[in-house]
């Protein structure tokens, strides 16, 4: 039996009306109507400045009161990210609003799902001021250019499609908790599976540097997969950069699924190459495939109760591997976790009971690969302008401090003076600055 395949869930409302509110929504049993589910995101690049990104958070919060859709959100300098939920109209009308404010809105893929049961609502609303999106440590000079990155989008028929060719592989950008109650299974022959294993974001950037994963893509198509999709966007256009810049990697191209798992699954209900269930950070708790059964479900399941070993694939309670620098969500059977067994025995996760460990790998040059493809300037004025800024800005508050004091500019009596000292301290650098900014901004001050 042919899948089937539900064509018009695989395309974007980028640039489309959004979807009409479905007829004959569901009450619950003490007859609250259902709600609505929007996941979207979009990046502006340049970057929004300072004024700009409190605009943004600001009108972000206020048009979200306004027509009382609560969730969660990350407003950054880079762009917008947000799970809502309220009432059908409601939740439209508020992506509406971001359109008429934004233009930029126009193309973001916002990807609603409709009739979801009352209880699973959000009940307050948090957008949090960040610096990133996704917490990949690529913010500011770091952040590889989207506006530049060759990667493609494919809509999700046309994604399933490429997942059966030869000379392929397919990158998991999830965390590793994700990826074990749920993955993409190509057919044999097809595309070849890796899983980079990561705990969380910080570490995709390590493992894609891996002389081990270069060689996997050498040659291939590389595809990649994530949630709802934001994540692929920084991954795919660092994975270009780094192609750009060297002679290790070679792909055939890269490629992700827009709108990503999410949108997917609404295109293939059976399941299509979909295994398991796919993790939300929602009160949904997990996606799955709208008409696969629950006996086809219990077939999937390859992960297990962290204590007990039964096949699980349910997060519950709140969890984590007891390690210090891991602290990821793991699997207790409810079991389990009703006999109290999680208070006498250490729940650690797969990665930590297997010593899997990417943090000591080394991370790419990001800004001295931006500097490769954009020029020796590219990220000298922000870094340059930081520098600056902290050296006049330690200057005045010295001399406010010594203003507050009474003191002059008299030397005081004592000891003989000492030789300059041939250090120099600098605060409030970014995390990367490449050493000729430095040279630049110490020998203009000289």
């Amino acid at each position: 039996m042919s899948a089937l395949v539900v064509s018009e869930a695989a395309r974007s409302v980028a640039g489309r009306e959004l979807p009409p509110i479905p007829r004959n929504l569901t009450r619950d049993e003490r007859g609250n109507s259902p709600v609505s589910l929007v996941l979207f995101y979009q990046y502006v690049e340049p970057a929004w400045n300072e004024s700009e990104h409190k605009a943004a958070l600001n009108y972000v919060i206020k048009l979200a009161k306004h027509h009382k859709v609560n969730g969660r959100g990350r407003c950054a300098p880079e762009g917008l990210n947000c799970t809502l939920s309220g009432a059908a109209a409601d939740v439209r009308a508020f992506c509406q609003g971001l359109r008429d404010w934004n233009k930029t809105f126009e193309q973001t893929d916002f990807k609603i799902t409709d009739d979801v049961y009352y209880g699973k609502r959000f009940k307050a609303l948090t957008v949090r001021k960040a610096d990133e999106l996704v917490a990949y440590g690529l913010s500011g000079a770091n952040a590889p250019s989207l506006n530049h990155s060759h990667a493609h989008h494919l809509e999700a028929d046309k994604y399933h499609e490429m997942m059966t060719s030869k000379d392929t592989v397919i990158i998991d950008v999830r965390n590793a908790y994700e990826s074990a109650i749920g993955h993409f299974q190509p057919p044999d022959g097809g595309a070849e599976l890796l899983d980079p294993k990561m705990r969380n974001s910080h570490e995709f950037p390590k493992w894609l540097n891996m002389p081990e994963t270069k060689e996997k893509l050498k040659g291939k198509k590389v595809m990649m997969y994530c949630t709802g999709g934001i994540r692929c966007e920084r991954a795919s256009a660092l994975l270009d950069q780094m192609e750009k810049t060297s002679q290790d990697i070679g792909s055939q191209g890269i490629y992700m699924v827009r709108g990503g798992i999410e949108r997917y699954l609404k295109t293939y209900p059976q399941g299509g190459f979909w295994k398991g269930y796919n993790y939300l950070f929602d009160r949904r708790f997990e996606q799955q495939p709208e008409l696969k059964t629950e006996q086809a479900l219990s077939q999937d399941i390859e992960s297990a109760c962290c204590l007990c070993g039964k096949p699980w694939n349910k997060y519950r309670g709140q969890f984590k591997c007891p390690e210090p620098l891991c602290k990821v969500p793991v699997l207790v059977c409810f079991e389990c976790a009703d006999a109290g067994v999680p208070k006498t025995k250490p729940t650690y996760c797969p990665l930590c009971v297997e010593g899997h460990d990417l943090r000591t790998q080394a991370l790419p040059d990001f800004v001295g690969q931006k500097q490769q493809l954009f020029g020796g300037d590219v990220c000298a004025p922000s870094a340059s302008a930081t520098l600056s800024v902290a050296v006049t800005a330690a200057a005045s508050a010295a001399a406010a401090v010594a203003a507050a004091s009474g003191a002059t500019a008299r030397i005081r009596k004592g000891p003989k003076v000492q030789d300059p000292s041939k250090r120099l301290f600098v605060g409030n650098l970014p995390l990367l600055v490449a050493a000729t900014d430095i040279r630049k901004v110490l020998a203009s001050a000289q």
